[in-house]
C-alpha cells in the first residue's frame, strides 16, 4: 500500500523535474550573451536561415554584436525588439563599404515596437555584414531579439481610368492609323499602393464599341512623358515593355489612348490597368 502511494506521487514529481530541466537548459542554450565585441560576434550564418534568439546584454556591457552573410542582389533589414525602458537604444548594420545607424523606434505604442537598420546593395557574390546593438541610457540587464527580414515584397492591383477614349476613325486611310482622345487616372494619393512601389509589369484591358481589329493600346507615365505602345494588343487588351529597369513609380498620373486603323468611329471604355509592382517595406516605416 505504502509503495503504491509512494510510486503514485514520486513518478509525476520526477517527470515534472525532467520536463522543467529540459526547458530550462534549452532556454539557456537559446539565449545569446557574451557577444560584446566584433571578435565575439554571434554568428547568424546566411540570413535566410538565421534565428531571432533572445540576447541578454548584462548590466555593465554596452554593446552586442552579430554577423551574417548575404548574397548578391538581396536586400534585407535587421530589426531588434524594443522595450520602452531602453531609451537611446541604437542599432547599426555595417561592413567595409557601408554603414546604416538608426535610433528611431517603429510602432512605439504597439505591443511589438522595434528599431531597424538596412543593408546596402550587395555587389559581390556574397558579403558579410555586422550588426551592433548599443544599450543607450538603460543601466540594468537588457533582453531583446535581433532578426533579419527581407525588405523587398511584391504586390499587384487593378486601377481604373476615368471616362472613355474616342477615336474618330481613320477616314484618311493613314497606314499608321489614328490616335484616340486621351483619358487618365491619378494614383498619386491611392492609399492601397505601398510607398515608392515600382512597376514590374503593366497591362491594360478595355471594352471597345464597336469591336475592331488593328487596334493598339498606348500608355504614358507622367514621370517620363513617353508613350509606350503595347507589344501584344487587341481591341480589349494590351501589354507593354515596362519593367523594373524603367523605375516607374506606381503612384503617379497615367494616361491612355488607342490607335485604330478602321475608318469607322469607335469608343473605348472600362479601361483598367493591371499593375504588378515591387516595394521596399522599410519605406513604409
Amino acid at each position: 500500500m505504502t509503495n503504491t502511494i509512494f510510486k503514485r506521487f514520486l513518478l509525476p514529481a520526477l517527470l515534472l523535474m525532467l520536463v522543467t530541466s529540459f526547458f530550462a537548459s534549452n532556454s539557456a542554450e537559446a539565449a545569446i550573451t557574451g557577444n560584446n565585441s566584433p571578435n565575439t560576434a554571434s554568428s547568424m550564418g546566411y540570413w535566410k536561415y538565421s534565428r531571432p534568439d533572445t540576447t541578454i546584454l548584462p548590466e555593465g556591457e554596452n554593446e552586442a554584436y552579430y554577423q551574417f552573410t548575404i548574397n548578391k542582389g538581396e536586400r534585407v533589414y535587421v530589426r531588434s525588439s524594443y522595450n520602452k525602458q531602453y531609451t537611446g537604444m541604437k542599432i547599426e548594420v555595417y561592413n567595409s563599404k557601408y554603414t546604416d545607424v538608426k535610433t528611431e523606434v517603429i510602432n512605439p505604442d504597439s505591443v511589438t515596437p522595434f528599431i531597424f537598420a538596412n543593408t546596402g546593395d550587395v555587389t559581390s557574390t556574397s558579403e558579410t555584414y555586422f550588426v551592433k546593438v548599443t544599450r543607450g541610457t538603460y543601466t540594468g540587464n537588457m533582453y531583446f531579439t535581433v532578426s533579419i527580414q527581407d525588405r523587398i515584397k511584391s504586390g499587384n492591383g487593378t486601377f481604373n481610368f476615368t471616362g472613355a477614349a474616342t477615336n474618330m476613325g481613320n477616314t484618311s486611310l493613314n497606314f499608321l492609323g489614328v490616335d484616340s482622345s486621351v483619358i487618365s487616372m491619378d494614383l498619386t494619393k491611392n492609399s492601397s499602393i505601398p510607398k515608392n512601389a515600382i512597376v514590374k509589369s503593366i497591362s491594360t484591358t478595355s471594352t471597345q464599341s464597336p469591336n475592331q481589329g488593328n487596334v493598339t493600346h498606348k500608355l504614358m507615365a507622367d514621370a517620363n512623358k513617353i508613350w509606350n505602345e503595347s507589344i501584344v494588343s487587341s481591341a480589349t487588351s494590351g501589354s507593354y515593355r515596362i519593367s523594373l529597369e524603367n523605375q516607374l513609380k506606381v503612384a503617379q498620373k497615367w494616361s491612355f489612348k488607342y490607335n485604330a486603323k478602321a475608318t469607322a468611329r469607335s469608343t473605348m471604355s472600362n479601361v483598367k490597368a493591371d499593375i504588378r509592382y515591387e516595394y521596399d517595406v522599410t519605406d513604409g516605416f
